[in-house]
Parts: C-alpha cells; structure tokens; sequence
C-alpha cells in the first residue's frame, strides 16, 4: 500500500508548482519512505524538502530523525539543535522547547552530559521541572525541584518515574507503561527500562513487564536501545 501511495504521490509533486502543497507532499513523500524502509532515498527527499523551505525547522527535525535513524547520533544531535534555533528565530519558542525537552535531552542524557541536561530544560515549563529533577539526580546532586503544580501527560509518567526512584512505590509505573499508547515512544522505554531495574532492586516480580517490552514499538531512536534491548530479561 505504501509504495502504491508513494507512486501516486510522486506523480502528483511532477505537476505540482504551489509551493505550500509541494511542501506538505514532499513531507508526505519523505513519511512512506521511511515506512518502506528506503533510509537513503527518504534522506535525499528530505534534503530536497529543506532546500526548497530553508526556513522551516521541522525540515531539519525530519532529517534529524532520519539521521537517528541509521544511527548517526552526532550528526542527529547537531540537526535537532540547529532546528531548535530556527524555532527561536522563527517565533515559536514552544517548537524549540519541545525540541530540548525531547530529543535533545535524551541525546545528551544517554552522553552522561548532566550540565548539557540541566541547560536544555531550563526554560521546559512543568516537564523542564521533572527533567531538572531527572538530570540533578543523575549527575548525584541532591533533589533542587518539587513537583509541577501542572501535570500533561508526560509530565505526570516521568513524575511519576522520578517520585519511584525517590523512594516512592514503583508498582504504579506498570499501569503507566500499560496504558501509555504510541506517543513518545522513547521515554516510554526509559521509564519502562528504569522501572524494570527498580523492580528488582525492590525484590518485585518482574514477569509482568513482558507485555509492554513485546508491545514496543520499534525502532526507539534513543542510543541506548539496543544494548538495553539485549540485555533485558524479564
């Protein structure tokens, strides 16, 4: 079916000279050979994409993702943080936050760069509070955040990650991973690795993670994943 779609599409961007709709075709174009599998070919379409919208950052962010992808990490790193600027410049701080809150913190979190962690979460709103409490905790710093007064959806499962290794029950984490669904995959497996890892230092039966380990969603662009992937037994 996807290849089908890629053909008609293709034929459809030869004629097309609007440049907002040769924008969201190309876009369209880039998503079903990624789907395909075609990493080569998907890069080279997305070039095309940002050359003929230098402004748009969601262009660099797709290459980004690309470049996670064939797991190029560095190069990854450098494209979401040039995105995450041309958010700023462009009059959508919200955009670069995500940007910083997202992909650049667990690129920078899975280096061991705490400092870098603590930088890019600064201005996060309520999940840049948790992820402040995240990197503190890692880097062996003492606790410096309390809990955000509001809770989105990933504000409220990392909260809930970080209260676990705090000290609080880490049972709950189970029904979070459970009901998480597709979204963020990548910190859906964080939380689901560090769970599983305090489950058993808490002496639990870690068998019930079966299901959300075999209902991940693969690939999870985080360089860590597959050495964890091996290395998890439940």
């Amino acid at each position: 079916m996807s290849g089908r779609q890629l053909l008609a599409l293709r034929n459809r961007l030869r004629g097309e000279t609007d440049p907002a709709a040769r924008r969201k075709l190309l876009r369209r174009e880039v998503r079903l050979l990624v789907d395909l599998g075609n990493l080569q070919e998907a890069e080279k379409s997305c070039r095309r994409l940002f050359e003929e919208n230098p402004r748009w950052p969601v262009a660099l962010s797709m290459l980004a993702d690309i470049a996670c992808r064939t797991g190029d990490w560095k190069e990854a790193e450098e494209l979401f943080r040039r995105a995450a600027l041309m958010h700023v410049e462009t009059g959508d701080p919200e955009g670069a936050a995500r940007l910083r809150t997202g992909p650049l913190y667990r690129l920078a979190e899975a280096r061991c760069d705490h400092d870098e962690c603590a930088l890019l979460c600064a201005d996060g709103g309520a999940l840049g509070q948790v992820l402040a409490s995240r990197a503190a905790r890692r880097s062996g710093i003492a606790d410096r955040t309390g809990t955000p007064s509001e809770e989105g959806f990933l504000t409220l499962r990392l909260s809930a990650l970080e209260e676990a290794w705090r000290g609080s029950s880490p049972e709950r984490l189970l029904e979070l991973a459970e009901d998480w669904g597709h979204t963020e995959p990548e910190w859906r497996w964080r939380l689901i690795v560090e769970a599983i890892g305090l489950w058993r230092a808490g002496g639990l039966d870690v068998r019930p993670w079966k299901r959300p380990v075999r209902d991940t969603a693969c690939p999870v662009l985080d360089p860590r994943f597959n050495e964890e992937w091996r290395k998890l037994d439940v």
